[in-house]
């Protein structure tokens, strides 16, 4: 049985949805945010797979998280609309990294991991790179040889980026259909109240953002002016510790924590051991943090904190931190630890002079300048491998340099923890800034 396309499960579509599904070979579908990229992308996806017997579609990410909703996506759209077609014979039901029609095809998904490696094993028909500005470069010189037997396809989906690597590459490549999607003319031909909706939104993130981040994140331009931090080749070299057995008496422990928010939000908390020796800060645990309140964060550390017997524990103690710190000062055993390092506090030099940057910016350039010394050794954790590619720099035309990030939690607990590295060698206080 041929079943011609997945029923569409939205009252409209958009022109730019209909030239997705109408696109074939390789596309690059970029696109501004939260404009309903991955579910168009689903549903041909899904159309694909009922219409071509086995056919098999690999779905790759920088993370899990972000191939797995893509694939929920797809799996839902056949489920709900030829939920016959999925093959639910014993030792074949639907996984969660995997299912397969009675036609014989297959969708996978996969984290490419830190380099690609997680995902080389398969010969494909098609690979869709999901949230392509966040793949790591190498990836995707590990992962197109799949198809090398298939003649299969490339679509990738995303934000725009910056004007180099591969996806910029295949921007003027004449076998890729670039499909690109202002949100602001999504927002003006949607229906009522949504239009108003969006626009209003997007007024108000124009407002916040530099022209560069606003063209990027919703107007699919790539822009000129801004760069990663960490660079891909930088953070590769840097991404070269394990988690450990067992815990030596020979090191000093340290911990730094970017606490969750109101039991909604994610957090990250990153253990580093210091061999003073030779001044290096090696990661021994990254823990992310999901839907915790501050009570549970803190019981959390203070547990760690009688596995580690840390030297020092580093916490955000703006807004929602802190709450955590002020229960860190109240434990006897973390109180004289616990040194509060708020990302809008400006340091003091020994001469009582306030530095124009401010504290965040510091730890920021720190971690990065102790990684191109190579005194920072990472685990290799696609979850700090995406949070540090996502961080990017510009000037704003006053000069004003801008940091920002969409995934900060890994690098917020990591560059508070390696500050420790600082403290042996600068004469710093640190004031909070009064607002």
């Amino acid at each position: 049985m041929v079943y011609l396309e997945v029923k569409w499960q939205y009252p409209t579509m958009d022109n730019w949805q209909s030239q997705v599904l109408s696109t074939t070979g390789h596309m690059i579908l970029m696109c501004g945010r939260q404009i309903g990229k991955s579910e168009i992308m689903a549903k041909k996806i899904a159309d694909f797979l009922l219409n071509n017997p086995r056919k098999k579609i690999l779905i790759v990410s920088g993370v899990e998280r972000q191939a797995s909703g893509l694939y929920n996506k797809v799996l839902n759209y056949i489920a709900t609309s030829h939920p016959k077609a999925i093959n639910n014979s014993k030792g074949n039901r639907p996984l969660k990294t995997k299912f397969s029609l009675k036609n014989g095809a297959t969708l996978i998904t996969e984290p490419v991991g830190t380099d690609g490696s997680g995902a080389r094993q398969h010969t494909i028909h098609g690979v869709v790179f999901e949230e392509m500005q966040l793949i790591p470069e190498d990836a995707f010189a590990a992962i197109t040889p799949m198809l090398l037997t298939t003649g299969g396809f490339i679509w990738m989906l995303g934000t725009a980026w910056s004007t180099e690597g591969y996806v910029y590459e295949r921007l003027s490549d004449p076998e890729f259909t670039v499909i690109r999607v202002n949100a602001e003319e999504v927002a003006e031909q949607r229906p009522e109240p949504q239009r108003t909706i969006m626009l209003h939104h997007l007024e108000n993130e124009r407002k916040r953002m530099t022209t560069a981040q606003y063209q990027q994140e919703y107007l699919a331009i790539p822009s000129d002016k801004t760069r990663q931090i960490f660079p891909d080749k930088l953070i590769a070299r840097c991404m070269n510790a394990t988690r450990p057995n067992n815990i030596s008496d020979a090191f000093d422990y340290v911990c730094g924590v970017d606490p969750a928010g109101m039991g909604k939000d994610e957090g990250s908390i990153s253990i580093f051991k210091i061999n003073s020796d030779t001044e290096t800060a090696i990661q021994i645990d990254h823990i992310i943090t999901t839907k915790l309140y501050t009570t549970e964060t803190t019981e959390r550390i203070v547990s760690l904190n009688q596995k580690y017997n840390f030297n020092k524990i580093y916490v955000d103690d703006g807004g929602i931190g802190f709450g955590v710190f002020s229960e860190l000062l109240k434990e006897d055993d973390t109180k004289f630890k616990t040194i509060p390092l708020n990302n809008s506090a400006r340091p003091l030099d020994y001469k009582d002079e306030k530095r124009k940057r401010i504290l965040y910016e510091d730890m920021i350039f720190n971690l990065l300048n102790l990684m191109e010394k190579g005194k920072v050794n990472l685990l290799q954790d696609p979850e700090i491998r995406e949070s540090l590619k996502s961080y990017k720099f510009e000037y704003s035309d006053a000069g004003k340099l801008i940091i920002s990030s969409n995934y900060n939690h890994p690098v917020q607990s990591i560059m508070r923890a390696v500050w420790h590295l600082q403290t042996k060698s600068l004469k710093l206080r640190v004031f909070s800034l009064k607002v």
